[in-house]
C-alpha cells in the first residue's frame, strides 16, 4: 500500500488535534492501535506552542504522556510549558527529575534544571548540572555556554572566562557570550575589554530602547572608571533618554556631575528625578 504524502500527514495531524480539542479526545486505544497517536499529540503540542496557545499545548503533551508515561522528552516538554504558564517551579523540577531518572544525560532536562536552579539562587546546583552538560559534549558551543553562564552566575569569573573566551573567538557576534564576557570583565575591572564587549553587543542586539539603555549605561560606567568622563556623561544622558524611568542611570549621572563640579547640571537632573518620582506616586 502506498504511504501517505508528508503534506497529507501534516493535514491529518492538525485535523486530529482540532477534532480532539473541540469535540473531545480521540480514544487512546485507537491512537495506540494506529501506532502514530503519540506523534500526533506531540506535533499538535508543538504547533500550539508555536501559536502561543500553551494550555492546549499542555493538554496535548499530557495526552502523549498518558500513552507513554516514561517518555523523557514529553516529561521535559511538560516541565517547560508548566513553568512558562505558571512558574510552578516545584512541579517543573519534579518532572525534570523524573525525566533524568529515565535518561540521566538528557540534554534538554539538564539545561532546564540548571536554568531553574540559577533562577532560585541555587548556584551550586546550577554549576554541577551545567558541568554534566559540558562533560557530555565538551566541544559543543551550547554546552560550553551553559557551563560558562553557570560559573559566572556563581561568581566564578576566571573559570567562566576560560570556558567562554574560546567560544567568543569562534562566534564573535554571539550576544549571550558577549554579555557574559562583558560582565566578567566588569567584575575583574578590565574596563577596556568590557567596553569592547558592550560595543559588540550593541551592534548585534537590537532590543527595546530600555535594553539598549542598560547596555549604554554599563558602557558609560566603564568609561568613567577609565577616566573618560565626557564619554561617560554623554552615554549616561543617552541612557536616561532611552530609559527615563530607570533611576539608577540618572543617579549615576548626578554623581559624576557633582564630582566634576557641574552643580547646575546635577541640580537639573535631581529636579527631573523628583518630578519623575512624584509622577509615579499613586493618586
Amino acid at each position: 500500500m502506498a504511504q501517505p504524502s508528508r503534506q497529507l500527514t501534516v493535514i491529518l495531524v492538525y485535523l486530529l488535534f482540532f477534532c480532539s480539542a473541540w469535540l473531545g479526545p480521540v480514544p487512546l486505544a485507537v491512537c495506540a492501535a494506529n501506532g502514530a497517536g503519540n506523534s500526533h499529540y506531540e506535533l499538535a503540542g508543538r504547533y500550539m506552542s508555536s501559536r502561543n496557545n500553551l494550555p492546549r499545548a499542555l493538554s496535548s503533551i499530557e495526552r502523549a504522556l498518558t500513552i507513554e508515561p516514561d517518555n523523557a522528552n514529553y516529561l521535559v516538554r511538560k516541565a517547560e510549558i508548566v513553568y512558562e504558564i505558571s512558574e510552578d517551579e516545584k512541579t517543573a523540577f519534579s518532572l525534570i527529575e523524573k525525566a533524568l531518572k529515565i535518561s540521566p544525560r538528557h540534554r534538554q532536562a539538564l539545561t532546564l534544571k540548571a536554568k531553574l536552579a540559577a533562577q532560585r539562587g541555587d548556584q551550586a546546583l546550577a554549576v554541577s548540572t551545567a558541568r554534566l552538560i559540558y562533560e557530555s559534549a565538551p566541544t559543543d558551543a551550547d554546552a560550553r555556554i551553559a557551563y560558562g553562564r553557570a560559573l559566572v552566575g556563581a561568581g566564578k569569573y576566571e573559570e567562566g572566562a576560560q570556558i567562554l573566551e574560546p567560544v567568543l573567538k569562534e562566534q564573535p557576534r554571539n550576544a549571550v557570550v558577549l554579555d557574559l564576557m562583558a560582565l566578567v570583565d566588569e567584575k575583574r575591572q578590565h574596563w577596556g575589554r568590557a567596553i569592547s564587549h558592550l560595543n559588540g553587543l550593541l551592534e548585534v542586539l537590537h532590543g527595546t530602547p530600555y535594553v539598549r539603555s542598560e547596555l549604554i549605561a554599563r558602557r558609560s560606567i566603564a568609561y568613567e572608571r577609565l577616566g573618560k568622563t565626557d564619554l561617560a556623561l554623554s552615554g549616561l544622558r543617552e541612557a536616561v533618554k532611552l530609559g527615563p524611568t530607570n533611576h539608577k542611570f540618572r543617579l549615576e549621572l548626578i554623581s559624576i556631575l557633582k564630582r566634576t563640579g557641574d552643580m547646575a547640571g546635577a541640580q537639573k537632573e535631581e529636579t527631573a528625578l523628583k518630578k519623575l518620582e512624584a509622577d509615579m506616586l499613586p493618586f
